[in-house]
């Protein structure tokens, strides 16, 4: 009890903070005439926990309109953040849904989405549809937007599944949880559905919604289970979700990491697992991003050594070429992963 005492007051102290700066932030914009949708933890933690104590944040993530993010940039840059953003961003929105985290001493970082998920992932993401579903509300003390229930709850399930490989633990179904919870009388069921089948995303909605129930009880309807469900399923993909889910304190260290993982991946199907390519994890544009190098800077050669070095002892990829067991359980990543992109 005095561990839970103590972690529920740094929290408290963490986050008062947080939400100090993010009405600064959140004004600043308003004044700018720029919408902006509160995503993800500063959202939940205010009015789906009802506490800004329960639940703990890294960053805060909003959303603005893609002809919004240039300008919203500018006003944060304005208030003293800096940012490591290089290319321009109809670059950066060709391969991200971000722009670069913008960071200032003492306050936590904020992600400037455009939308919730990469361009290059296989879901397709009705953006307008996300702006016109919106609904108001009040998050430190400034009027905002949130996501409609029906997309916050698509977000977290496809955030948790798909973007960080249920890395996080059960946070992220404790989120869902509470989503479900707050939102009980007012989610359309049918709708989430039906727009799970629009994104292209029934597989990773499933999985984590059939998870959020079976681990912690979470409110979820048999008929929208059923409705989603594929006609087949290996249920070593559920072990598997279950094994990333509880991997000893989540550590990176003792699991290959969901980023490694998506950039290790196949270009073709039917690839051998040891004939897997590694053009995204060893790309001058992903050791530039890495090490905060300049694109275009010939110092992102010497950092190969490194790379590879950081690979081998991060992820144990030595230990997988001689244990069986290692070599397994990647392999069932890989399957996992596929399924959820199919």
């Amino acid at each position: 009890m005095q561990t839970l005492r103590t972690t529920y007051l740094n929290v408290a102290g963490k986050n008062t903070r947080l939400y100090y700066e993010l009405a600064k932030v959140l004004k600043v914009l308003q004044n700018e005439e720029i919408p902006v949708i509160l995503l993800k933890g500063a959202h939940l933690a205010e009015v789906v926990y009802e506490s800004i104590a329960l639940r703990t944040m890294c960053d805060v993530d909003i959303l603005v309109r893609k002809t919004d993010l240039l300008k919203a940039e500018k006003k944060l840059l304005e208030m003293g953040y800096s940012s490591s953003r290089v290319e321009e961003i109809e670059v950066v929105c060709a391969k991200c849904q971000h722009l670069s985290p913008l960071a200032k001493q003492g306050v936590a970082p904020v992600e400037i989405h455009w939308t919730i998920e990469s361009p290059t992932s296989p879901f397709t993401i009705d953006v307008d549809g996300l702006w016109k579903r919106a609904q108001p509300a009040t998050i430190a003390g400034v009027k905002v937007l949130a996501l409609s229930p029906e997309d916050l709850l698509l977000h977290l399930c496809l955030h948790s599944a798909y973007h960080h490989f249920f890395e996080q633990g059960l946070r992220s179904l404790c989120d869902i949880l509470e989503t479900i919870r707050y939102y009980r009388n007012q989610i359309d069921w049918t709708l989430v559905e039906h727009r799970a089948s629009q994104w292209n995303a029934k597989n990773p909605v499933y999985l984590t919604l059939r998870l959020a129930r079976e681990l912690l009880a979470a409110e979820v309807p048999d008929e929208l289970l059923n409705a989603l469900k594929p006609k087949k399923i290996d249920e070593r993909l559920m072990v598997c979700a279950n094994e990333q889910i509880f991997t000893k304190g989540n550590d990176t260290a003792n699991t290959l990491h969901w980023g490694s993982l998506k950039g290790l991946l196949p270009e073709r199907q039917g690839k051998s697992f040891w004939g897997i390519s590694m053009p995204r994890t060893l790309s001058p544009t992903t050791i530039a991003q890495r090490y905060k190098l300049p694109q275009n800077s010939w110092r992102i050669y010497l950092y190969y050594p490194i790379r590879l070095t950081d690979l081998f002892l991060r992820y144990r990829l030595l230990q997988l070429l001689y244990h069986h067991e290692e070599r397994m359980k990647l392999s069932n990543q890989f399957a996992l992963l596929k399924w959820l992109e199919s």
